[in-house]
């Protein structure tokens, strides 16, 4: 038994128009694909910065004031976090990454961690100290995120 094999005359798979179309649809999905791939590396892992809402600050004391953090938009570690007191409208000191306890110029913040895993959470507190803590002053207590901008403070007055 013989094999016979038809041939056909017409030997185009696809017309030259539809590969064009097919190439440049092709090149565009890959391009889209790469562009997003390489902008979500670019942002990095930390780029989402929350939003952090406070309770009421209230006097803990004759040398103190607290208050908690009512609720975080997003968990985030404490390392990027930084926190800056302002008293009577100018800045206290250098502001300073959130960790247990901090000073800022004459000034004591310490920091609860009420889940102890070290992310900054709902429930968490602060409390700012001095001795001896001056009579009628403002105080502006501001969260940092690590590019400088706010995502949240509290005031107080004595």
């Amino acid at each position: 038994m013989r094999k016979s094999w038809a041939i056909r005359k017409d030997d185009k798979a696809v017309s030259p128009v539809i590969a064009t179309i097919l190439m440049v649809a092709i090149t565009v999905v890959l391009a889209a694909v790469l562009y997003v791939m390489v902008t979500g590396l670019l942002a990095g892992p930390g780029a989402t910065k929350p939003q952090v809402t406070f309770d009421q600050a209230t006097a803990d004391g004759a040398s103190a004031f607290r208050f908690e953090v009512a609720g975080v938009t997003l968990t985030k570690s404490a390392a990027n976090f930084r926190i800056a007191l302002s008293v009577n409208g100018t800045s206290a000191g250098t502001a300073q990454t959130l960790a247990a306890s901090i000073t800022i110029g004459a000034y004591t913040i310490a920091w609860g961690d009420l889940g102890g895993e070290g992310d900054l959470t709902g429930g968490d507190t602060f409390r700012v100290t001095r001795s001896p803590f001056p009579p009628n002053t403002d105080y502006v207590l501001s969260l940092l995120w690590s590019d400088g901008s706010s995502v949240g403070s509290r005031d107080y007055s004595s």
